[in-house]
């Protein structure tokens, strides 16, 4: 029994100092006293900083970690991604551009996603080993002359269209050439799995590079269809152009965008102008919240920008903040509602919620005062201002095939 007494009294405060005193001297932490975030860098739309955060206000991708966003081609993977290099610049953190398909857009950029184009850094290194060395030195140059507290976002846009130093050596070959001068020229034969290998080499370097300086890397991915296999038309599975498998495994966090419909005005009769996509975003790994949340109808303006409350109502539900009382009418649950009675209306197929509900509960949303909401929606308030009844949704590229949601990665691309 005294035994017993002993143990009991070892594994309350005794243990505890012990612990602590252990960290300090190996250099270690008490995983108590460590956040699992640094920071966390908005992405201009409280949606999707939900489903990466499972925060609104505040919310956004996970500092100093690695996040892949990977879709089909006109899924505004890259309008995402200059819209966190927006979030960056807000937090006053050095904005990085690695454009690897040389197709940065600066007036694109500045118009649609509100960023400072003189305060982002670009970068077109030609091959992925040169990528991911260029993505070293710029983070520990930063280091040099900027505290560890100011973030670092680099955006990699995107590694499915860099080549191997190999395969970019085969430029140099002449139109009719002989072994011997492919040999000496290029090196060598293309080996399988081989653009798989050096990212899966690099990306372990990546990651402690990272956690050292706390730097935040952002690599846009495509997917594709999976040659192989028998599959009805318009249902095969989906795979990654680029990283092989150790992109998913490196990465903190995943997200999946679709192309839902496109947002047209009707201009004549016949004629209608594409004003932008809706998308559907999903996280399909998340180390800082839970995986498989998702959104839909995030409206992505061509001139616009981004509409950040688009894709809300359908958060909202998910974090049980507010409940339906009938169709179209919703009410906010308490404690978010102060201990007021807030109903409003709102539409599911829209996906939005009105700017006064915002307004009169902010803590629904994980803000403090409406004021501190008008300053964050303040850029963004032309696309919010939108009017849906001057737009027609058409169906665009509108699937949601299950197969596609269960990734095979394809190491040997």
């Amino acid at each position: 029994m005294a035994k017993k007494k002993a143990l009991a009294a070892n594994d309350n405060g005794d243990d505890f100092d012990f612990c602590t005193d252990l960290a300090a001297s190996a250099g270690g932490d008490v995983l108590d006293m460590i956040d699992s975030v640094s920071y966390l860098v908005d992405t201009g739309n409280l949606a999707l900083n939900y489903v990466c955060s499972g925060k609104f206000f505040g919310g956004g991708i996970p500092g100093g970690k690695l996040t892949e966003i990977y879709g089909p081609n006109s899924s505004s993977k890259s309008l995402i991604g200059s819209n966190i290099l927006f979030g960056c610049q807000k937090a006053g953190g050095i904005a990085v551009l690695i454009d690897a398909e040389n197709a940065a857009n600066k007036s694109f950029i500045k118009k649609a996603s509100h960023c400072d184009v003189r305060r982002i850094v670009r970068f077109t290194p030609p091959t992925l080993e040169e990528v991911f060395s260029k993505i070293y030195r710029v983070i520990e140059l930063i280091r040099e002359k900027k505290k560890l507290e100011v973030p670092i976002v680099i955006l990699y846009d995107s590694i499915t269209v860099s080549p191997s130093a190999r395969e970019l050596r085969e430029v140099d070959l002449p139109e009719e050439y002989t072994k011997e001068e492919f040999k000496r020229i290029v090196g060598g034969n293309e080996q399988p799995g081989e653009r798989a290998k050096i990212c899966s080499r690099e990306l372990r370097k990546l990651n402690a590079i990272m956690e050292k300086n706390n730097a935040t890397v952002i690599i846009l991915n495509q997917t594709r269809d999976k040659i192989g296999g028998f599959a009805p038309m318009g249902m095969q599975p989906k795979v990654t152009g680029g990283g092989g498998n150790a992109l998913p495994f490196y990465a903190s966090l995943r997200l999946e965008t679709k192309t839902q419909k496109r947002i047209e005005k009707k201009i004549t009769a016949k004629k209608n102008r594409i004003l932008g996509i809706n998308i559907k975003v999903k996280n399909i790994k998340n180390r800082s919240y839970r995986p498989y949340v998702e959104t839909e109808g995030v409206q992505l303006l061509f001139d616009k920008g981004i509409n950040p409350i688009s894709g809300l109502l359908s958060c909202l539900l998910d974090a049980d903040r507010i409940e339906i009382k009938s169709a179209g009418n919703f009410i906010v649950k308490e404690p978010w509602a102060g201990g007021k009675e807030i109903k409003f209306k709102a539409s599911i197929d829209r996906n939005d919620v009105p700017l006064e509900v915002l307004y009169s509960c902010p803590a629904l949303i994980d803000a403090e005062s409406a004021e501190q909401i008008k300053n964050y929606l303040e850029p963004f308030m032309d696309a919010i201002e939108s009017k849906p009844e001057d737009e027609e949704n058409v169906l665009f590229n509108d699937v949601d095939n299950e197969e596609e949601l269960d990734l095979e990665i394809d190491e040997l691309e």
